[in-house]
């Protein structure tokens, strides 16, 4: 089996380590533009804080993610993956007692930590209602894992680095530039918007603004969350975001981006800081928050790979998997996931 995956973000490359793991003949085509993916944070977090749930499908993408991570860091020789306590912050009173209870319940049991006089009474100004502690979090350095995965697939003689070009495309019969592919996974993040293959689905472009910062003062032995999250990176730097523009591709940090992100960390910690780094991204998102794969309604080697939102790092190994085998193998997707849920009739 001979695949091209087009693009070299998180989505493209899990599926491409999937597709070499059982067998098939690999391409990964990537211009080395990537808008999310860099840029992201890279935070895996179990919770949904807002209304104190589980992360969709948490029980299964987590262990599944952890266990490919820790294969991609072996395989590629580079350290990425770091456990990782994150401490809410509880903005209300209801908050509170939202953790309180669901910290019995046993779904929830994996992941929050039961609250302690510690906890309530964590020694930070801005702890005004207690604080919480999240299990099983971790980060990806993505830097390392970006680069780290391009030096591998170009050792195996796998990468392209070139923009995909639908002039040179058959469809039908899956002949991209002379060569043919059993399929053509398109994992290219914001721009999949603009894939005349797949335009009628309802892709979105989220944008999001994020910080580097400097400081030998701010509490750096966790990572703190409440109207943003501040991510120790160690060495007194933070990672800190993220803000929310919709409907837009564009790039480019803005000072009201900074504005707002400055603002919120003034809700965790008012200790100075010296800014190292301003960047943003765009994130691909899908009206009901859900991935979108699968293939094209006409043309079957065609594939989507898409969608994975503001939760890709989490999302992307188990994602990966089910569409391999969906493609190699015929197991169903999650219907949750299929794209057909948006096909026009």
């Amino acid at each position: 089996m001979k695949v091209l995956v087009v693009g070299g973000g998180v989505a493209g490359i899990c599926l491409s380590h999937e597709l070499l793991k059982q067998g098939c003949e690999v391409r990964l085509l990537d211009n080395n533009r990537n808008a999310s993916s860099a840029v992201a944070a890279g935070l895996i977090n179990p919770l949904v804080f807002r209304r104190m749930t589980l992360s969709w499908r948490i029980s299964e993408l987590l262990p599944f993610a952890y266990q490919t991570y820790r294969e991609i860091e072996q395989l590629t020789g580079t350290s990425f993956l770091h456990p990782l306590v994150i401490r809410r912050l509880f903005a209300s009173q209801q908050e509170l007692e939202f953790w309180q209870k669901k910290q019995l319940l046993p779904e929830f049991e994996p992941y929050m930590e039961q609250l302690t006089d510690a906890d309530l009474t964590f020694p930070i100004e801005q702890n005004t209602f207690g604080t919480g502690r999240v299990k099983q979090a971790a980060y990806i350095d993505t830097t390392p894992f970006l680069e780290g995965n391009r030096t591998y697939f170009a050792s195996k003689e796998i990468l392209l680095e070139e923009t995909f070009d639908h002039a040179f495309l058959d469809p039908q019969t899956g002949v991209y530039k002379g060569e043919a592919y059993d399929f053509i996974l398109f994992a290219e993040g914001k721009d999949g918007k603009y894939n005349p293959l797949f335009s009628h689905l309802p892709l979105q472009q989220t944008k999001g603004e994020l910080l580097t910062i400097q400081s030998d003062t701010i509490y750096g032995e966790e990572s703190l969350n409440r109207k943003c999250f501040l991510l120790p990176l160690g060495n007194g730097r933070f990672k800190v975001g993220s803000t929310y523009v919709w409907d837009t591709d564009n790039t480019e940090p803005t000072e009201e981006g900074a504005q707002t992100i400055a603002e919120n960390l003034r809700s965790i910690t008012s200790e100075s800081y010296e800014i190292l780094e301003h960047r943003a991204g765009v994130r691909p998102t899908v009206p009901d928050r859900r991935p979108l794969i699968g293939k094209h309604p006409e043309f079957s080697k065609m594939v989507f790979a898409n969608g994975l939102g503001t939760k890709g790092y989490m999302i992307a190994p188990l994602i990966a998997h089910e569409l391999v085998n969906h493609l190699l193998h015929g197991d169903p997707l999650n219907p949750e996931c299929d794209m057909v849920r948006f096909e026009k009739e």
